[in-house]
């Protein structure tokens, strides 16, 4: 049975290792081996302490049993993506073994009513081009396509692809 809460503060640590489990699954093959050798659970667990104190923020996780699988993090943008951008998901990560259980679709909903009683009217997000199953699964949730361009992650500068979501009620129900 999977869980659904906020994580608190203590769990940084917990969400920052999940964060780098991920970013492992997902992104073999789409990542240079260099970038993800020097991404580690330590060098995310300032990002994530941040992010669960920061009250312009929500982080949802999900969780099987005690073990966090799953993350989502909501809020305004720290680099607008375009004009007129009104709230943005920082992160969504979710572990390969709960693909296709509806966990993304969860995590997704609670940003998108969480934004929407804050006043927000659309959320984005950006996704790297070559990720492909993501990109998929955005647009079968409504999102448009707004624009490509690149992303610079540390030093490597990586094709990426910036989505809307304009629906926010119809995302949440």
């Amino acid at each position: 049975m999977i869980a659904y809460r906020r994580p608190s503060l203590d769990e940084a640590a917990a969400m920052a290792a999940l964060h780098i489990a991920c970013w492992r699954e997902c992104y073999v093959d789409i990542v240079p081996v260099a970038l993800m050798e020097k991404s580690t659970a330590s060098s995310r667990l300032p990002i994530w302490q941040e992010a669960l104190a920061d009250p312009r923020r929500a982080v949802f996780a999900a969780y099987d049993g005690q073990t966090a699988v799953g993350l989502i993090i909501v809020g305004n943008s720290k680099e607008p993506n375009f004009d007129g951008e009104d709230g943005h998901i920082a992160a969504i990560y979710l572990r390969a073994s709960h693909y296709r259980q509806g966990i993304g679709s969860r995590l997704i909903a609670m940003a998108a009513m969480q934004w929407k009683d804050q006043g927000g009217h659309s959320l984005s997000l950006s996704v790297l081009t070559e990720n492909v199953s993501a990109r998929h699964f955005y647009e079968a949730l409504g999102a448009r396509l707004v624009s490509l361009g690149i992303y610079k992650w540390d030093e490597f500068e990586l094709p990426n692809a910036i989505y809307v979501f304009e629906d926010l009620a119809a995302l949440a129900a």
